[in-house]
């Protein structure tokens, strides 16, 4: 029996396959890199809605709610939040409690004039309140 392998013989991806393979896991790659930070930049949303909840309710309570807006508002600048504005914030009261709802959509380019849009509806926190 001949070992030596014939080249009908031999089994492998071509180069065009691998052209192909390539060009899918860049363009996975590219979407990863996209929205990646938009997801990043939720996470930071949700640990401001945190940290705000944390603040004593007294201090809350007499407080407008244009007032309690620009706290949160302070504190997604210094986690450096770009997609949230004001009137994505909205600041309720339901009894003796205080409920800040953040509803918003971030967007990204993806190729040319193609966009990604992420929506982040209902991120809400009570604060204070029995």
């Amino acid at each position: 029996m001949n070992n030596t392998m014939t080249r009908g013989n031999q089994r492998g991806m071509t180069y065009l396959g691998m052209l192909i393979l390539m060009v899918v896991i860049a363009f996975g790659a590219i979407i990863v890199i996209k929205v990646l930070p938009l997801y990043l930049e939720h996470f930071k949303v949700e640990s401001s809605l945190k940290s705000l909840a944390q603040e004593p309710h007294d201090q809350l309570a007499g407080l407008p709610p244009s007032e309690i807006k620009m706290l949160l508002l302070k504190r997604l600048a210094v986690n450096d939040v770009e997609h949230v504005s004001k009137e994505d914030i909205s600041v309720t009261r339901e009894g003796s409690r205080i409920v800040v709802t953040v509803d918003y959509e971030a967007r990204a380019s993806l190729l040319m004039n193609l966009d990604v849009v992420a929506k982040f509806p209902d991120n809400r926190v009570e604060l204070g309140g029995s």
